[in-house]
């Protein structure tokens, strides 16, 4: 499951389901182009532009308990910035994989 349930409850109970709600939304809004970008910058190679976008993408799925999604970011963010590009594709396909998924998880949920 690419969102972790118990995770996203423990949020809707700190910070109530109104604020979670506008936090994904901003999500929604903000990672779709991050998405198109990351994979523009793969095709470029462009080890810190990788790096940033990843790292700020892990960063939101983390926020929303989307764990399998930032676990692969983290790697995605690891191999740029060690300038590591052989599983770039793999990663991101996985990536872009996840996110729909997690989209549409979080769509479920609330």
């Amino acid at each position: 499951m690419p969102i972790d349930t118990a995770q996203l409850q423990n949020l809707i109970n700190l910070l109530g389901a109104d604020m979670l709600q506008r936090v994904r939304q901003s999500f929604l809004e903000d990672s779709e182009p991050k998405i198109a970008q990351l994979k523009h910058a793969i095709a470029e190679r462009d080890f810190a532009a990788i790096e940033q976008l990843s790292h700020s993408l892990k960063s939101a799925s983390s926020n929303l308990a989307l764990t399998e999604l930032a676990a692969e970011l983290a790697q995605l963010e690891a191999q740029a910035t060690a300038h590591n590009d052989a599983d770039f594709q793999r990663l991101y396909d996985n990536i872009e994989s996840l996110y729909v998924q997690s989209v549409k998880a979080l769509s479920d949920y609330f």
